[in-house]
């Protein structure tokens, strides 16, 4: 080489001079940044959505906005309250349980087949509570005035049967029966009420009413039965008065196919006839004053319901069945209620 070129090489800058140093530098530069960008994208897909907020709070970026919707999953849930159960017909119930089922969206599609189907009973959601079934629902018996009056005639014959006294009269049927068909056929065959006092036969065939009806044995089986049940007279005739009385109470054994007209010619019977009077004089006292207290008060519901064909004046009569009461009926079980009602009456028809 010439000397003078090289000479005038070492006189050259020194930022001339070729190096491979720079282009290692920037190899390893990028290599980093690769490596920290990679690692910064894996560390945030781990990490929920809170951390990666506060992760770019601590870079410095922007805070987001938090929603309502993320507000209210934050906050602690209250817990459910059971759905208030309503009481309805069994068929509603079950109707409202399947749409229970239908309606929540968090039963899977493939469960919501029928109990023919799978033979199983699907769960309602959480939250709610079992609503019972149909056939679990108990039945309420609707409680009648008409039953508390038939059950005691009822049991008021079941004890004639086991009676001793009555053993004497042979019946063919039970009590029940036998006094049943007895009443229908007296209101079949009424006694005479009007124009009593024309002749002495109508005065005679009244005073032997019942006899002609009912016969020997019947009047002989009645009086024993008067004599033995003393105490239990009042109750019965208040449970006949009351069933044969009531519309509602017309379909039981006791009250159907009662002939309401032939009760009113019994009424006058007893309060305006001598045979009918003969025949109350001849029982004991409290016996008479409660057959002429609901003979009263048939001839009142003829008032009321204008149908007192007989003309019947109930005035007299009040006055001497409260006198009588007053007097000698401290004995019966519902003296006071009787009274009232007479009372009643009386302040009516002055």
């Amino acid at each position: 080489m010439d000397p003078s070129e090289e000479k005038k090489q070492d006189t050259l800058p020194p930022t001339t001079k070729k190096s491979n140093f720079v282009p290692f530098l920037l190899v390893i530069l990028l290599l980093f940044t690769i490596a920290g960008i990679s690692f910064y994208f894996y560390s945030g897909s781990q990490l929920p959505q809170s951390t990666d907020r506060v992760a770019d709070a601590s870079l410095g970026s922007e805070t987001p906005e938090i929603t309502e919707r993320e507000i209210e999953e934050a906050l602690p849930k209250p817990e459910a309250t059971p759905p208030l159960i309503i009481e309805t017909e069994p068929s509603l119930v079950a109707d409202n349980a399947t749409q229970l089922l239908d309606s929540d969206p968090e039963n899977d599609l493939s469960k919501k087949t029928t109990a023919e189907e799978n033979g199983e009973t699907l769960p309602l959601s959480p939250g709610f509570n079992q609503l019972p079934s149909a056939t679990s629902t108990p039945a309420i018996k609707k409680i009648s005035i008409c039953d508390e009056p038939a059950k005691q005639l009822e049991n008021f014959y079941s004890h004639l049967d086991t009676q001793p006294y009555m053993a004497n009269f042979t019946l063919a049927t039970s009590s029940e029966k036998h006094f049943t068909a007895l009443i229908h056929e007296l209101l079949a065959n009424p006694p005479q009420v009007t124009r009593e006092s024309d002749d002495l036969y109508t005065i005679l065939k009244n005073t032997a009413h019942f006899f002609r009806i009912s016969g020997k044995d019947n009047i002989l089986m009645l009086k024993g039965i008067l004599d033995n049940e003393k105490s239990s007279v009042e109750q019965i005739l208040g449970n006949y008065y009351q069933l044969v009385t009531t519309p509602e109470c017309s379909t039981t054994p006791f009250a159907s196919d009662i002939d309401h007209d032939a009760l009113y010619e019994y009424a006058c019977f007893f309060l305006n006839t001598m045979g009918g009077r003969l025949y109350l004089f001849r029982r004991d006292a409290l016996s008479r004053m409660v057959v002429t207290y609901y003979a009263v008060l048939l001839v009142e519901q003829a008032n009321l319901q204008k149908n007192n064909r007989h003309g019947i004046a109930l005035r007299p009569v009040v006055d001497m069945l409260i006198s009588e009461m007053e007097a000698g009926g401290s004995a019966l079980k519902q003296s006071d209620s009787y009274l009232d009602t007479l009372y009643r009456l009386k302040e009516k028809y002055q």
